[in-house]
């Protein structure tokens, strides 16, 4: 297993982090919601344009974790975009290629994007996460998150439950 490199992801990485959202929606959430929904999840949330705007958006610090010159990781993180303090920020994303798991990368995204926004200021980090991604919330449990809420959303006509996490950073 080769190392990995942490970086600013660039507009020339989207389609590295398109291939890895894929790969961990569908290890993460195919029992849950079925191949065809990750699928129509990933063409809408990950076209090209939503990236690329969230790559060069200056509130958004969003980070690559690469190997041999591919994405295998990523993670994205910054202000949350409800009635929360300005003190609050959130994990929009983190995903580690499946093929990668266990090898350290999530945590050192995680490691790096709260070092990231303890220096912009931020005090606590929120995230969501579908209340079946077993390897998602043990991950998170691991990193000192704590569940706060749980609701039911709403996810291309399917009901799910949906669990928030949060700590401070």
């Amino acid at each position: 297993m080769s190392t990995y490199t942490l970086r600013q992801a660039e507009p020339a990485d989207v389609s590295g982090i398109q291939r890895v959202a894929r790969a961990g929606w569908h290890a993460a959430y195919d029992d849950a919601m079925g191949p065809d929904t990750v699928d129509d999840c990933i063409d809408d949330w990950y076209d090209h344009e939503t990236v690329s705007d969230a790559i060069e958006n200056d509130d958004i610090d969003y980070l690559v974790a690469t190997a041999d010159d591919r994405v295998v990781g990523y993670a994205s993180v910054g202000p949350t975009d409800d009635e929360r303090p300005e003190t609050v920020a959130g994990l929009y994303s983190i995903y580690v290629h499946p093929d990668r798991w266990g090898a350290g990368i999530g945590t050192a995204l995680l490691e790096r994007c709260t070092q990231r926004l303890r220096e912009r200021g931020f005090e606590r980090l929120v995230l969501k996460v579908i209340a079946n991604n077993e390897v998602g919330i043990s991950f998170y449990r691991s990193h000192g998150f704590e569940q706060t809420s749980e609701e039911t959303v709403e996810l291309k006509g399917q009901s799910l439950d949906e669990y928030e996490f949060a700590r401070v950073l």
